[in-house]
């Protein structure tokens, strides 16, 4: 079931000041059953009294980034802090949600498949995908919802701790088979997926095509070829981490004013904040209060 794609603007959360852009239609409702997914697994992690992490990783990808490996690493960085930190944290790990994963792309499958049998219609999640794919809006209005609601005050009471992936974190993931250098980490990284996986292969091989839709040739091909190389070594260096990432900005800014609320309700004020991480250390308290700049939130 297909058709031209339908937008709604609104707040994921009543009274909760964030506002996105989101596809009406069958990817509402699939993204419904995600959020529904979500909090039984946060509920039941809950239940075992572990202090839960939230985990603000990038994962879509952009100039020079791919989303295969921006999955590995946020794997990656949600195993180190599960061994780091021990068996009492439970880290909440977007890619494990989103379409960027196999294990996202799964759920969703699984989720089409049991509305198109209660509705009595069919339901193709590629061809839906290829029609219409979920937009930074869509999975902000899913992750708004799970950081904000809490069946208490919308505060983020299922929340201790947020963890904003840092460059620190990236070069780890690069460095973790014993390259020396960051550098090194990177291009082994390179090689070894070029050679081994035929989906990040063909994000660099030809054919490339112009603005007009044209297939570049000899030396226009060949620039395309190394400048895709080149943007993938410095996006993973110099641009590794949160502050590159559109849903990472917002994701702080929810963070913000999450704290911003709870200073300002109940008892406790500031020892009742939920805490946040960068660089493996926590945030100094000067940049808790500050906003950065949106990434998929539509500022009035």
């Amino acid at each position: 079931m297909t058709g031209e794609a339908r937008y709604e603007t609104g707040f994921p959360v009543e009274g909760f000041p964030m506002q996105y852009r989101w596809q009406a239609g069958i990817w509402y409702d699939l993204f419904e059953r995600q959020i529904a997914l979500l909090e039984y697994d946060i509920a039941r992690a809950k239940a075992a009294d572990d202090v839960m992490v939230f985990l603000s990783t990038p994962l879509s990808g952009r100039v020079g980034s791919h989303f295969s490996t921006n999955v590995e690493i946020a794997d990656h960085v949600a195993r180190r802090l599960m061994e780091d930190w021990g068996h009492r944290f439970w880290v909440l790990n977007p890619g494990r949600y989103q379409m960027e994963s196999k294990e996202g792309t799964g759920l969703m499958n699984r989720h089409a498949a049991t509305l198109s049998k209660e509705r009595g219609i069919s339901i193709d999640i590629d061809k839906l995908f290829a029609e219409s794919p979920p937009s930074g809006g869509d999975y902000m209005r899913m992750w708004t919802r799970i950081m904000v609601e809490d069946d208490v005050d919308n505060t983020g009471r299922r929340w201790d701790a947020f963890y904003f992936m840092s460059p620190s974190d990236v070069r780890g993931f690069f460095t973790e088979g014993g390259s020396r250098t960051w550098t090194a980490g990177v291009e082994e990284y390179f090689a070894r997926k070029y050679a081994m996986d035929e989906d990040f292969r063909a994000a660099f091989d030809p054919p490339f095509h112009d603005e007009h839709g044209d297939p570049l040739e000899g030396d226009a091909e060949k620039a395309e070829r190394v400048r895709r190389r080149n943007d993938f070594f410095r996006y993973y260096t110099i641009r590794a981490g949160v502050n590159f990432s559109l849903g990472s900005h917002d994701e702080w800014n929810i963070w913000r004013l999450l704290n911003e609320r709870r200073r300002a309700s109940g008892k406790y004020g500031i020892s009742d904040q939920i805490a946040g991480y960068f660089e493996g250390r926590q945030i100094a308290p000067g940049a808790t209060v500050v906003p950065t700049a949106p990434g998929y939130e539509i500022a009035e």
